[in-house]
């Protein structure tokens, strides 16, 4: 049998995948070309005709990975800012960003490399604080702010800090492990680490 003959499309794209798990394993100093070549059953020659140089590749590797995540987070739409739905908000993010990563490391992976070779396509990953639902998370706790319901707190500062809480829970989890954990420790992860949070934002009683 014949192997089907690739579009230029297509075989762009498969270069991409096959280099992406290349260097979500190795990072971008680890995985060289003629590994991805390989891999891909094509000549180094075939990579550089779709990529001019190896960082070309690895951007294009990290946008692929960014907008793909982006997309499943504007698959879910804009949920409505309010300080009242914020436990609701905060437990269905985690849910939904702790599953997506048990289902898919490989974005966790990548950042990780980025980050600890300095590279400059780091700051790409930076664009998942876009989502749609970490947003309406920060607003909900501006208006919460705003109306006496929080703490004198920075929206900012502790949507992202919950975000991080989640992020150290999936490296530990699902990179730093040779397995990884139960799937039942993510829901009480999720649960407790809201119910922490909670705790923390609202308005405590003038003292005496």
């Amino acid at each position: 049998m014949t192997r089907k003959r690739l579009s230029q499309e297509e075989r762009r794209n498969q270069i991409i995948r096959v280099a992406m798990a290349l260097f979500a394993e190795k990072g971008f100093n680890g995985a060289t070309t003629r590994s991805i070549a390989e891999a891909a059953g094509v000549s180094e020659a075939i990579i550089f005709r779709h990529f001019a140089t190896k960082e070309d590749l690895y951007d294009a590797i990290i946008a692929y990975t960014v907008q793909k995540r982006l997309n499943l987070w504007e698959q879910d739409g804009m949920p409505p800012a309010d300080p009242e739905n914020l436990p609701q908000l905060l437990e269905q993010f985690a849910q939904a960003y702790i599953r997506r990563n048990r289902e898919d490391p490989t974005f966790i992976r990548l950042m990780m490399y980025s980050a600890l070779e300095d590279h400059k396509f780091r700051q790409r990953f930076l664009e998942i604080y876009r989502s749609p639902h970490l947003m309406a998370i920060r607003r909900s706790l501006e208006m919460g702010v705003e109306q006496g319901v929080f703490g004198p707190l920075d929206p900012g500062l502790t949507a992202r800090s919950f975000f991080a809480s989640l992020l150290q829970y999936c490296i530990q989890s699902f990179v730093a492990r040779s397995a990884p954990l139960d799937e039942s420790r993510d829901e009480q992860m999720a649960q407790n680490l809201v119910a922490v949070y909670l705790d923390g934002l609202r308005a405590k009683p003038a003292g005496p």
